[in-house]
């Protein structure tokens, strides 16, 4: 007698087989496409208004030589005062364009 013609436990076994090199293929290639894509560039491409966010930007361009750097240190220092110094709200609504201000409720 020969062995059975079908074996119902061998062809599982080659299923699972395939179905996990298929996910591991699949997976390989999802990656290998994220590593493709463009990065995108942040920087601004309008010159901005704000001296302050240019420096800013110049000290991230050159990296680590702008732990040196003097100007970017100030302009650090420039932004964490900006940052941290408290401003009423009412001083934001007066520099702020009118067109983007905020309705006040009696006005909706």
């Amino acid at each position: 007698m020969r062995g059975r013609p079908l074996d119902i436990a061998a062809f599982g076994r080659a299923a699972d087989f395939v179905l996990v090199a298929a996910a591991i293929i699949a997976t390989a290639v999802r990656l290998d496409a994220h590593k493709a894509e463009p990065s995108l560039n942040t920087t601004p491409s309008a010159p901005t208004a704000d001296p302050l966010a240019a420096e800013l930007s110049r000290c991230q361009s050159i990296g680590m030589a702008a732990q040196n750097d003097s100007a970017c240190a100030s302009a650090w220092a420039e932004n964490r005062r900006r940052f941290f110094t408290y401003r009423p709200a009412d001083s934001i609504a007066r520099t702020m364009p009118p067109s983007q201000a905020v309705p006040k409720s009696e006005d909706r």
